[in-house]
């Protein structure tokens, strides 16, 4: 006769798990996006999603509408947390997060069918730990420690050294150059801690003519010195995989930049593509 097994399930320990589970897959789907959502947006996001999560309550849901509403969630989920800008920016993330959700269910289930460990509980793709408090918060932190690791690891794997075309839009006039991909421009404006572009400045200061810009300090082997840094309307960059608008950035004038083949750097850290 085979042993039955059953699990008490407390409400608020599903709502804190699912809800740190959320934000733990939206903080790894906003890195490799590369999008800088507020706090708030992103509390209130994992929020829902630990609501949603009571749907474990439901018993003999068909397979099929369990996927439905969990698509559903997470799109409802993106929507909470980054807002909705372009279709396929918001398509990028929707995926990533997706991914990351189903990655992640498969491995509890994994850990469930060959530990036999009666601590999981998994239904309707929603997960329940019946662990303690001090076993959960170490579970979340080694798992946030993973996610910014493979991150880390993927960022570094973004093709370096290409050369794209960028496009500087901004009081209704454009320019358009070639920038090379560069992980060594670390530059971020101080203030919004937002990437900065260097561009060479014969090609963009037309762009900028009276207006007020943002000092961005420069470190180097031999001295200190600062470049100065505005924020177009628009800065849209094209790679081999497309097009991609790059938000939050900001644009630094250099007269030291004397190249042939480019005249700008970007950090290939800034692109979702």
């Amino acid at each position: 006769m085979q042993e039955v097994f059953f699990i008490v399930i407390y409400l608020d320990v599903l709502f804190i798990i699912n809800f740190f589970i959320t934000f733990l897959l939206l903080e790894i789907t906003a890195r490799l996006c590369k999008k800088e959502p507020r706090l708030f947006r992103l509390v209130l996001s994992a929020a829902f999603g630990g609501l949603y999560s009571m749907i474990i309550l439901v018993d003999n849901l068909p397979w099929y509408i369990s996927l439905i509403s969990k698509i559903a969630a997470c799109v409802l989920i993106i929507l909470i947390a980054f807002k909705f800008y372009r279709v396929k920016s918001f398509a990028v993330a929707l995926g990533i997060f997706l991914f990351s959700n189903f990655l992640f269910l498969g491995i509890i289930v994994g850990i469930y069918l060959l530990s036999g460990n009666q601590m999981i509980a998994v239904n309707n793709s929603t997960v329940y730990l019946n662990i303690g408090a001090k076993a959960l918060l170490f579970s979340a932190a080694a798992a946030y420690v993973i996610a910014s690791l493979v991150v880390r690891i993927y960022n570094k794997s973004v093709s370096k050294g290409d050369i794209y075309s960028l496009v500087i839009e901004n009081g209704g006039r454009s320019v358009s150059l070639f920038a090379l991909a560069d992980t060594g421009n670390k530059l971020r404006e101080p203030f919004s801690d937002s990437p900065v572009i260097v561009v060479e400045k014969e090609k963009a200061s037309c762009l900028f003519e009276n207006e007020k810009a943002r000092i961005v300090p420069v470190t180097s082997v031999n001295k200190n010195s600062y470049l100065q840094a505005y924020k177009p309307d628009k800065i849209t960059i094209k790679t081999a995989k497309g097009e991609e608008v790059i938000e939050k950035a900001y644009i630094a004038l250099s007269d030291k930049m004397k190249s042939s083949g480019f005249s700008a750097v970007i950090n290939p850290e800034i692109l979702s593509l």
